[in-house]
């Protein structure tokens, strides 16, 4: 851990995810502005889908890392 950081610094672990998944800590934590790379060690994290605007994808089912993965009809891979 970097030694000038903060007592209540988290490191974070980014996971390949689909290109559609954000979160509102995408927006102010430029560790994580990453599109199609999410930081999964959340669980109170809210997810929604960039094309619905919404908890629910296109499909009608639920968003999240666990939820959007490939064979998803609406599931976008990042380049890695």
């Amino acid at each position: 851990m970097n030694e000038n950081a903060p007592a209540d610094f988290r490191a974070v672990s980014l996971t390949a995810s689909c290109l559609n998944i954000r979160h509102k800590l995408m927006y102010v934590d430029d560790r994580q502005a990453l599109p199609g790379m999410i930081d999964t060690d959340s669980d109170t994290r809210i997810y929604f889908c960039m094309k619905t605007q919404e908890q629910i994808g296109p499909d009608d089912e639920p968003v999240g890392p666990k939820f959007c993965v490939s064979g998803r009809g609406c599931f976008c891979a990042p380049a890695l």
